[in-house]
């Protein structure tokens, strides 16, 4: 067993298939799939239910356990000697979501480039849900996420807070007002307008009759609004759902259904143009939540994620904390 060994492992696992772990190794499925298989004779055990998608036998479940120890901690060691060598230089892997690298990422990048010239910043994009499984792997140095509950063996430090805003077409507002909270003008006597009073208490019961533009159920967002609409007593009526929130956005400009998105990111995302022709909504104190790092539990943190987290620091002051 080798450093290698473990690598390809890691790579199988998190990709649950041998042809996508092979493209992003940049080999061979069939020297992959070698590999393995002398890793599984080595040990005695199998490591993987060989069928589509892959899975991780008992095994390779206990196996997958101290792999995620050896790699932290094969990290860690890397980059102690590195701090002890005075070599700042190397890879920081950061896990964010698409949109929130896009809002806050590109000052933040600048600032670490201003310090530390020689670190490359790797932004590795995904879900919410995503990036910290990754970081649970040992795939990143670093996430900025919002970490529901305190995940095992990752360290957590604030960064800022968010709150998510509904967001429609001025031209929908208008339209659900006058006919009564239905849409395409169909009026109907027995439907009440959206009370914006109400919305901003978190109820959304005024909507019932709005289409909605929903991102992923796993997401933010997605566990927002179930929220919102089980406090409300309807199911929503989906038009498009989508993990890019620019693009939620650009159907709410084009009056096809309302949307979650964070409040901070909608300068960062859109021209005043566009944001006078949509309605702007808070929806009560449950749509806030913290924005924190998350780094491996190590014994020895890398001196750049802390360069890092400064830098974001830097940069964000001013946010409402």
């Amino acid at each position: 067993m080798n450093f290698l060994s473990i690598e390809y492992f890691a790579a199988v696992a998190s990709e649950h298939s041998f042809s996508k772990a092979a493209k992003r190794l940049g080999i061979t499925q069939q020297t992959l799939s070698a590999n393995i298989a002398a890793l599984e004779r080595e040990l005695g055990c199998t490591l993987f239910v060989r069928h589509v998608p892959l899975e991780l036998t008992y095994a390779g479940t206990v196996f997958a356990r101290y792999a995620q120890r050896f790699r932290r901690d094969r990290d860690a060691l890397g980059q102690e000697m590195r701090d002890i060598a005075g070599d700042q230089a190397g890879v920081l892997r950061v896990g964010v979501a698409y949109t929130r690298s896009r809002a806050i990422m590109p000052p933040i990048v600048k600032a670490m480039q201003r310090d530390c010239p020689n670190i490359i910043v790797e932004l590795i994009e995904g879900r919410n849900d995503q990036i910290q499984q990754w970081l649970a792997n040992g795939d990143l140095d670093l996430a900025v996420a919002d970490f529901a509950g305190k995940p095992a063996g990752i360290e957590l430090m604030d960064f800022y807070n968010e709150r998510m805003v509904l967001v429609l077409a001025q031209s929908l507002w208008m339209d659900l007002a006058a006919t009564g909270g239905a849409a395409n003008g169909q009026v109907d006597a027995v439907r009440t307008a959206p009370d914006e009073r109400a919305i901003a208490a978190g109820d959304l019961s005024s909507l019932e009759h709005c289409p909605f533009l929903l991102g992923s159920p796993q997401d933010i967002d997605g566990r927002i609004a179930d929220l919102l609409f089980r406090r409300a007593g309807f199911e929503p009526k989906v038009t498009a759902r989508s993990d890019n929130v620019l693009t939620l956005l650009e159907l709410c400009h084009y009056g096809m259904g309302a949307c979650l998105c964070p409040e901070r990111f909608l300068p960062a995302l859109l021209d005043g143009e566009r944001l006078r022709t949509l309605r702007v909504l808070d929806c009560g104190p449950d749509t806030a939540y913290a924005i924190q790092f998350g780094v491996p539990a190590t014994s020895y943190r890398w001196s750049v994620i802390d360069d890092f987290i400064r830098c974001a620091r830097e940069v964000t002051t001013g946010v409402s904390q």
